[in-house]
């Protein structure tokens, strides 16, 4: 699961470059439920894997559509909040660990 955690940190750190870096207010998804947000993306990630390339990354757009909406929340809001959770590496660093540490405990669960 850490090898695809490095293959979406990329795609999700290119949609944090793409919004304006000057906006310091509080994010528009609240660090914890961001991480749970980023946990579900993760765990759906391998699956769009399996399909075809030309279909990849509309497949990731949905995905992450449909894991917002069910959250309450749309693209841009995430992207705000990607970018304002990058500002701080050490923020940044302990949400991945938190995510990690979500996915260990869920696979854990899935092997008993």
């Amino acid at each position: 699961m850490k090898k695809n955690l490095l293959v979406l940190l990329p795609v999700l750190l290119l949609l944090v470059a793409c919004g304006s870096a000057n906006d310091e207010q509080p994010p528009a998804i609240p660090e914890t439920e961001l991480t749970m947000i980023i946990t579900e993306a993760l765990i759906l990630e391998p699956a769009g894997r399996e399909m075809p390339t030309a279909l990849q990354d509309s497949i990731f757009q949905a995905s992450y559509t449909k894991i917002l909406a069910g959250h309450g929340y749309q693209m841009a809001d995430f992207i705000k909040s990607m970018q304002w959770l990058q500002r701080d590496p050490k923020r940044l660093q302990q949400a991945y660990t938190t995510v990690l540490e979500r996915i260990q405990v869920i696979e854990a669960e899935q092997d008993n």
